[in-house]
């Protein structure tokens, strides 16, 4: 139990009062823990009562003024968006200052895009602030250079641009104009053949090639046709697209077959059973005509009219079997 004292000023104590007592000048010195805790308690009062409530106010106000400073800022531009704008990028030239610059592209999945393409696709350089870089806007051009069929673009900070791409497949080599152009799958144009080559890319020469002013836009059409017989798309090595109508073949052992303007399916899956069944292809043959629907028509070194032409009316006589 504690009680608090309280001391009389009229008291005033007599030499004779106290036995022993000592002169004022000779009191004991406190303890040392006593006089430790007594320098922190006058520590702790050297801050005046009202500090924590001005800190914590100081605070409390810090955002709001700086959202009027902003507003001020804004007031005085016009616009609240070219604000925010410019302190965007005061903020990303200050992040390019503290390490968050460009120092590698770090690019996967490339084969055939040419690497300087991509550079200056991105349009970045070297200490570029990293987060200055449009993700989306990188993605989009990305996917506009002629290889490139799918991109992803993202931030590995603090300085590293990766890039992630999906190519276009090369499937045929478009001969026009006494051009010689690579398409993809969907006839879309890749690259010149002849530069490939010249930089010795040896994929283009297992190619097959396509003729004719159309022939890209109905590769897709062929190209899923001779996904149905794999036994006959692995002998093509050649594809005309003749009178803006239908296909001639050219197998890789010389065999020209003519085939109809419709029902091209139907006539590939009769030619690959007829093949299965007798060998057709590996007979003396120059050509076989699947034009007609009810029949298939081979033709002889003596029957055959010349290949990768349309002037069929004027045969020269022979036998047909």
């Amino acid at each position: 139990m504690s009680a608090r004292l309280s001391i009389d000023p009229q008291f005033r104590p007599t030499s004779g009062g106290m036995m022993g007592a000592r002169p004022r000048d000779e009191m004991p010195v406190p303890p040392r823990a006593m006089a430790q805790s007594a320098q922190k308690g006058n520590r702790r009062r050297a801050w005046p009562r009202w500090t924590r409530p001005a800190v914590k106010a100081a605070i409390l106000l810090t955002p709001v003024l700086v959202m009027a400073g902003f507003a001020g800022s804004a007031w005085k531009r016009g616009t609240f968006a070219e604000t925010a704008a410019a302190v965007q990028d005061s903020l990303i030239a200050v992040s390019a200052s503290a390490g968050f610059a460009i120092s590698d592209v770090m690019v996967e999945g490339r084969t055939e895009t040419d690497k300087n393409a991509i550079l200056r696709t991105l349009g970045v350089q070297r200490g570029d602030p990293i987060l200055a870089v449009n993700l989306a806007e990188a993605k989009e051009r990305l996917e506009s250079l002629p290889w490139v069929s799918g991109a992803a673009v993202e931030r590995r900070l603090p300085d590293v641009l990766y890039v992630r791409l999906s190519e276009r497949q090369p499937m045929a080599i478009w001969q026009h104009d006494r051009k010689f152009t690579v398409i993809d799958r969907e006839g879309r144009p890749l690259a010149d053949a002849a530069e490939l080559a010249r930089r010795g890319n040896e994929r283009i020469e297992t190619l097959p090639q396509v003729l004719g002013a159309n022939a890209p836009f109905q590769v897709p059409k062929l190209l899923a046709a001779l996904d149905n017989v794999p036994s006959l798309r692995d002998k093509v090595s050649a594809a005309t697209w003749l009178g803006d109508r239908r296909w001639d073949l050219k197998l890789s052992n010389g065999v020209i077959v003519k085939l109809p303007e419709a029902g091209m399916h139907t006539a590939l899956r009769q030619l690959a059973e007829m093949d299965s069944a007798g060998k057709v292809l590996d007979r003396d043959i120059v050509a076989i005509d699947l034009r007609q629907p009810d029949r298939a028509v081979l033709q002889t070194s003596t029957t055959a009219v010349l290949p990768w032409t349309e002037e069929d009316n004027k045969k020269k006589p022979g036998k047909k079997t």
